[in-house]
């Protein structure tokens, strides 16, 4: 008996374990494009095959949606067209680059394409007629709505800029360093830029530079060939952290997760024709310092400014907005002053915790309501005014093209070199302010206090807590004393 118990067991511990193995090997090795035909598309009551889900890898940088295609992705059926993209069939893709919507495409759910990290533009069939796009952006076909800005969408303008024009003219480039790479074969031209520079580069990257002029490896970084001669190339690394976009007049919606994560927009102007902002739309645009809502606006989604942590000083809500969603401010923090153009509370519809207040905080500041726009105008200039202006960094200096190419001596080396310890000076400062100093006032203090007494330097609060302490070992002393003296007296 004890026997056929064992085998049960041992049988069913292997059939478990196989059916985990086996439905874990099929979650890691879903195919890369997932269709679904459907009766009732997106509640059109419309047939017809649905994109629903897009698992990538590092293959597949361009992602066509036109027809139903093989698990890989590849032999498109021109008798199965593509109608619909469901919500979050991408999420958080690390590798696609381009993504070509096809002329049957007629709904596309505002959250199909969330936080694609490396996505520069998406393409429309100009034959199709629901959507289009604005050089790479994303919107219906009748212009009221823009769906997706898409978040590498600086890399686009620089790659297209400098291939087109051979210089950047839409984006700022903050200058980093400057290399000379030197070999008489691209392999060896590549093995020592591999041997200079610490960013992780493939040979496909590099082969980039050589044939557009530019190479991104992260978002935000670019390697620019500015020229070459005999062999000789002189390279230059840029960050780009100064985009600004202007939404064209007439779209009337921003969708939902449309500027999500897109941390290098600076600054969005927004059109008086705008009348939502949709949940999420710029979450986490953390390099946006001023934003103006036209009056028009009607609806601020859940969480449509979260996270935007550099906006500062007042913010301005026009009398037209008659909802804010929950949380729509949330981690705002640098925002001093809310000016409501409403009369009172009760003309507006607010959402819970739409006002800014961080995880630590117990309260944010209450609102102001019945302010015209003059009034906030001078309301913010004088918060401005108070601040504090920032120090003017330490000028970097740049080399030339020429002067990179000429030198044979390294001394753009001691260039990279001395613009490396402009900023590791700054690094050392603040450390040694907000770190260093404090840590050795407090040892000083403790020294100090430990030499002469123990209630040296310390708070009424702190040495009432140490009397207390004393007597309570006290106690405890006398306690133990009578304690022991009766046990040894019986």
């Amino acid at each position: 008996m004890k026997t056929r118990t064992k085998i049960i067991f041992i049988v069913s511990l292997i059939a478990f374990v196989g059916a985990s193995v086996f439905l874990s090997f099929n979650t890691i090795s879903r195919p890369t494009y997932e269709f679904e035909y459907q009766t009732n598309v997106s509640g059109t009551n419309s047939e017809g095959w649905v994109f629903i889900g897009f698992n990538g890898n590092q293959n597949t940088k361009e992602v066509y949606i036109d027809f139903f295609r093989d698990n890989n992705g590849k032999n498109p059926d021109e008798t199965k067209p593509i109608s619909a993209v469901d919500a979050y069939t991408f999420v958080s893709d690390e590798y696609v680059e381009y993504i070509y919507i096809g002329k049957d495409v007629k709904y596309i759910d505002e959250r199909a394409f969330v936080y694609c990290k490396q996505l520069r533009a998406v393409y429309v069939d100009d034959e199709n007629p629901w959507f289009t796009d604005i050089n790479g952006v994303l919107y219906t076909k009748d212009m009221k709505k823009i769906i997706l800005y898409p978040i590498s969408y600086c890399t686009h303008i620089v790659y297209s800029d400098i291939t087109e024009n051979g210089k950047v003219t839409n984006i700022g480039m903050d200058y980093q360093e400057a290399f000379r790479i030197e070999g008489n074969t691209r392999d060896e031209q590549y093995t020592d830029l591999k041997s200079k520079v610490n960013d992780d580069i493939s040979r496909e990257l590099f082969d980039e530079l050589v044939e557009k002029g530019v190479m991104t490896p992260y978002i935000g970084t670019y390697y620019i060939l500015e020229s070459e001669k005999d062999g000789v190339m002189a390279v230059k690394k840029y960050w780009s952290a100064d985009e600004v976009y202007l939404i064209p007049d007439g779209v009337e919606r921003i969708s939902t997760n449309c500027f999500y994560k897109c941390d290098r927009l600076q600054k969005i102007e927004i059109p008086s024709t705008v009348k939502e902002i949709g949940d999420m739309s710029f979450f986490k645009c953390t390099g946006i310092e001023l934003l103006t809502l036209p009056d028009g606006v009607t609806k601020i989604g859940a969480d449509a400014f979260s996270y935007c942590e550099n906006m500062k000083c007042a913010f301005f809500i026009p009398k037209s907005v008659k909802e804010i969603g929950h949380h729509a401010f949330y981690q705002c923090d640098n925002l001093a002053l809310f000016c409501l153009e409403a009369e009172s509370v009760n003309d507006i519809s607010l959402g819970g915790n739409w006002l800014p207040k961080s995880e630590n905080a117990f309260s944010a500041n209450e609102p102001v309501f019945n302010v015209t726009f003059k009034e906030y105008e001078k309301r913010n200039s004088e918060l401005l005014a108070a601040e504090k202006p920032a120090e003017e960094p330490e000028k970097i200096y740049e080399p030339s093209a020429e002067e990179i190419l000429k030198d044979t001596s390294g001394e753009y080396s001691k260039l990279n070199a001395r613009n490396s310890a402009q900023i590791n000076y700054t690094v050392v400062t603040l450390l040694i302010i907000f770190v260093f100093v404090p840590c050795a006032i407090m040892i000083v203090l403790e020294v100090i206090r430990n030499m002469f007494k123990e209630d040296f330097l310390m708070t009424k609060k702190r040495k009432e807590k140490l009397k207390h302490k004393k007597e309570e070992a006290e106690r405890l002393k006398r306690e133990y004393s009578e304690q022991k003296n009766d046990e040894e007296y019986f």
